[in-house]
């Protein structure tokens, strides 16, 4: 039966989401942070020094389909039971749920005259699976809706990746129009689960009934897992090691899973109200070899009339038939799995001595499929202490998506927190997202700097006090 169960795993997971994130953000040049979605962005100070372990710390989770309450629904008193039918009526084709948990290790920043560099340490943890709707359906109702028809059920994975980032930046006041950014990523992969692709066809006879699956994919791992294959090299056995076996030190200081990425990032002044910025993030990959196990599946399989009629006295012929046709292959050898790239452009035009308003188009590209979203903002500098931004996204058919970002300075010390969805931490099982940013870190040299540039690279403080508008017109 364990044979079973694991094989029942791994076809889901053969053949059986990146979100709404940072949008507030973007805009918000004047926050430190905002260097961390667009490289090109400095800060308007001389020196930057993040809190150990809390210099901007980033949760997000995010579903396109469906929230918790449209999955669970209240049984028998303080009970939950799962609701298939009212999740499958949520369902589109394919849905994507998505986490992630970025946390900041060590971040540090130095303006240069027309640069600024920074060196991060971030310890990233994502996962992101996809749920095709037709799987969805024949676990469970059956195949009866499939009659006569060949139907697709591709696209069903699970992704999850743990690493860690060390990253150096370079930004570059290039005129006085346009500024360029650049960050390269050395990382290194400490777990990882990443599907490679997963093909499924389902037949049913409409006379006889009797079914026809194609399946087919590969799986690849890297984390502690015991695997014996038979003699053809076949499965034969799975078995996870349990958390209290893992050496913790060896785990967090493993090298061997080496990676690169890269992330670019430019801001160009159309005039001196009008600013235009863009940036992409994550083009990489990481090489997995220590702990390595590749599962290959390919086979069909046929279940006739004859065999439904002969009734669950047959249920050890079926499960035979399964277990022959789809068992994977296992190889031992090396794979790269991607990064997920994001892309973000905006637009920021600048309302004198009032605030400043702005648009905001982010995207992650996953699997061929584009995941967008459209956020307009309204940011405001309330003299040299407080920093605000609002925002509102329109994103997966929900009108609620709400977003609020803070900066507070306070002497050296900054305070940030940010999220694109407030209404979501009031209701959180009827929401599809839900994310957060915050962080403290110290800033040095500001009032100098500041003076010198007049504001720029930044949005004006509340009375321009600084000259900032006047000082971005086009020489």
């Amino acid at each position: 039966m364990h044979k079973i169960i694991v094989l029942i795993l791994l076809l889901l997971a053969l053949t059986t989401a990146k979100a709404q994130q940072n949008n507030t953000l973007f805009l918000m040049h004047e926050l430190p942070q905002a260097n961390i979605v667009n490289p090109s962005v400095p800060i308007n100070c001389k020196w930057l020094i993040g809190k150990p372990m809390l210099g901007s710390t980033h949760i997000n989770g995010y579903s396109t389909g469906f929230s918790f309450n449209d999955v669970f629904e209240n049984f028998d008193g303080d009970s939950l039971r799962f609701n298939p039918d009212k999740t499958l009526h949520k369902f589109n084709k394919l849905e994507l749920l998505a986490t992630e948990f970025h946390l900041s290790l060590i971040s540090l920043g130095y303006k240069y005259k027309q640069n600024y560099f920074t060196f991060y340490i971030n310890e990233k943890i994502n996962t992101y699976h996809t749920l095709s709707k037709n799987a969805f359906i024949l676990a469970n109702e059956g195949n009866t809706q499939f009659e006569g028809q060949n139907t697709q059920m591709d696209g069903t994975r699970i992704n999850a990746v743990h690493y860690r980032e060390y990253a150096i930046g370079w930004a570059r006041e290039v005129n006085d129009d346009l500024d360029i950014g650049i960050r390269a990523k050395l990382l290194f992969g400490k777990a990882n689960i990443y599907t490679k692709y997963s093909n499924m066809r389902l037949y049913t006879n409409p006379v006889s009934y009797a079914l026809n699956l194609v399946a087919s994919g590969e799986l690849y791992s890297s984390f502690p897992l015991e695997v014996t294959p038979n003699e053809e090299g076949y499965v034969d056995d799975i078995e996870d090691i349990e958390t209290k076996d893992i050496n913790t030190t060896d785990y967090l200081l493993n090298r061997q899973n080496k990676g690169f990425g890269i992330d670019l990032g430019l801001t160009y002044r159309l005039d001196e109200l009008t600013t235009l910025s863009a940036s992409i993030l994550d083009i990489g990959f990481i090489k997995w070899n220590s702990e390595v196990n590749q599962f290959h599946s390919s086979g069909q399989m046929d279940i006739t009339g004859e065999t439904y009629s002969q009734g669950l006295d047959d249920y050890e012929t079926i499960k035979d038939t399964l277990y022959n046709a789809f068992n994977p292959y296992l190889y031992n050898s090396a794979y790269t799995s991607p990064l997920v790239p994001t892309f973000y452009a905006g637009i920021e035009r600048i309302i004198p001595n009032t605030l400043d308003i702005g648009a905001v188009f982010h995207s992650e590209f996953y699997k061929k499929r584009w995941h967008p979203s459209l956020s307009i903002s309204a940011n405001k500098q309330f003299g040299k202490i407080l920093s605000t931004g609002i925002s509102y996204t329109l994103q997966n058919k929900q009108i609620n998506n709400l977003g609020i970002g803070l900066g507070v300075k306070l002497g050296p010390v900054h305070l940030h927190a940010l999220s694109d969805n407030i209404p979501a931490f009031f209701n959180l099982a009827n929401t599809r997202n839900v994310n957060l940013r915050f962080g403290i870190s110290f800033l040095g040299g500001c009032k100098e700097t500041q003076i010198r540039n007049k504001g720029k690279g930044a949005l004006p403080c509340f009375g321009d006090p600084y000259n900032a508008v006047k000082s971005t017109k086009r020489k």
